[in-house]
C-alpha cells in the first residue's frame, strides 16, 4: 500500500488544528483600574510582601474558566495526585487576608457543586454594603455582610458572618485603618463571637509603612507577631521577607521570596525558610496562532514544592479562561 506522506501531514496539521480551536481564544487586554482607597485597608496591609511569595501546589490539576451569561461564570476545577498535606509559606493573622477580593456582582458556580453570590450597593453616607453567600453542599454553607466606609485619612469595616445557619457561629469583626502621615498607618481589627461561651474577644494591631520602593509592615495578636519586608528593585523584580513569632510555642519562621517578571510574560516564584522549606512555580502563557488573526492561549504552571522531610514534589496545572 502506498503511503501518500503530503496526505499525512495534511492530516496531522488538521488534527492539531482542531485541538487549538479547543483552547480560549487570547483576550484584549482591558486595563481597568481597580477602586484606588486613599488609605490602606486592613486587609491588604502585607499585600506586597505576600503576594510575591508562590503559591506551590503537588499533582496534576486543571482550571477552566467560563462565562456563561452576564454575571454568572462557571468554575471546573480537576486535580489528579493532589496531596492531603498542605503547606503555607505564612501564617495569616488578620481576618479574610489574601483572599479573592472580587467583590464584583454575580454568581459563580464551581463543578465540585459549591456556588457563590455576591451582592453590593451604595447606601447613604458613603457607606457599601456587600452581601456575599456561599453554598459548599447540601449541608454547609457561610453568609457574610460588610459595611464599609472610607474617609479622607481612614477606612473601616464591620462585617457579620454565619456558618451553616448556626447562630453560635455568628462572629462579628470591625477592622479599622488609620492615616497618621503619608507614609504611615496604623489599624486595629476585633473579633467577637457575641453567643459563645465565655465570650473571647480577639484583638490585633497592625502597623504600615510605606516607601514608592519598599515597604515595611507589622501584626501583633495573641497568635503571634508578624513583620513583613517588601523591596521592589526593578518594575520586574521584588523581594519579601517575613518574619512570624508564635505566641504559644515561641518559635520563630523567617520566610525569604523572590518574585522575577519576564520580557516574554512568563513569571518566576522561589520562597524558602528557616524550617528548611522552599518552592517555586513558573508560570507561562503559550500561544498558538490561527489563520484570520486568531491567537489560542493556554496558561501553563510548574510547581516544586520541598518540604520538612525534604521531600521533593512536583506538580503542573493548566488554566483555560473562557
Amino acid at each position: 500500500m502506498d503511503i501518500n506522506e503530503d496526505k499525512i501531514k495534511e492530516e496531522v496539521t488538521s488534527f492539531v488544528s482542531s485541538l487549538q480551536r479547543l483552547l480560549p481564544k487570547k483576550k484584549e487586554i482591558i486595563v481597568v483600574q481597580p477602586r484606588r482607597y486613599k488609605t490602606t485597608k486592613l486587609c491588604d496591609v502585607h499585600s506586597e510582601a505576600k503576594s510575591t511569595f508562590p503559591k506551590c501546589f503537588v499533582g496534576a490539576r486543571l482550571i477552566v474558566l467560563r462565562e456563561i451569561l452576564d454575571k454568572v461564570k462557571l468554575v471546573q476545577q480537576y486535580s489528579y495526585g493532589k496531596s492531603r498535606e498542605s503547606y503555607k509559606c505564612f501564617s495569616q493573622l488578620i481576618h479574610k487576608e489574601m483572599e479573592p477580593k472580587s467583590t464584583d456582582e454575580g454568581l459563580l458556580i464551581d463543578s465540585s457543586g459549591s456556588a457563590t453570590a455576591t451582592y453590593k450597593e451604595v447606601l447613604e453616607g458613603a457607606y457599601e454594603m456587600r452581601l456575599t453567600s456561599r453554598i459548599r453542599d447540601l449541608v454547609s454553607s457561610e453568609t457574610e455582610i460588610v459595611f464599609e466606609k472610607e474617609n479622607d485619612k481612614s477606612v473601616g469595616s464591620v462585617s457579620c458572618s454565619v456558618r451553616d445557619v448556626d447562630p453560635n457561629t455568628l462572629r462579628m469583626v470591625t477592622q479599622w485603618m488609620y492615616k497618621i502621615m503619608p507614609e504611615v498607618c496604623v489599624g486595629t481589627e476585633i473579633g467577637l463571637k457575641p453567643l459563645a461561651y465565655p465570650p473571647a474577644p480577639e484583638f490585633s494591631i497592625s502597623a504600615r509603612y510605606e516607601r514608592p520602593t519598599f515597604t515595611i509592615t507589622s501584626t501583633a495578636s495573641k497568635v503571634g507577631i508578624q513583620v513583613c519586608l517588601f523591596k521592589q528593585f526593578s518594575p520586574d523584580l521584588r523581594l519579601a521577607t517575613i518574619i512570624t513569632e508564635g505566641c504559644r510555642g515561641g518559635q520563630t519562621n523567617v520566610s525569604l521570596a523572590m518574585h522575577k517578571n519576564y520580557q516574554n510574560g512568563s513569571e518566576l516564584k522561589i520562597f524558602v525558610d528557616s524550617q528548611r522549606c522552599g518552592g517555586f512555580t513558573f508560570q507561562r502563557d503559550i500561544l498558538f496562532y490561527e489563520p484570520h488573526n486568531e491567537v489560542r492561549v493556554l496558561r501553563l504552571i510548574g510547581s516544586t514544592l520541598i518540604d520538612k522531610q525534604r521531600r521533593v514534589r512536583f506538580g503542573v496545572g493548566f488554566n483555560l479562561d473562557f
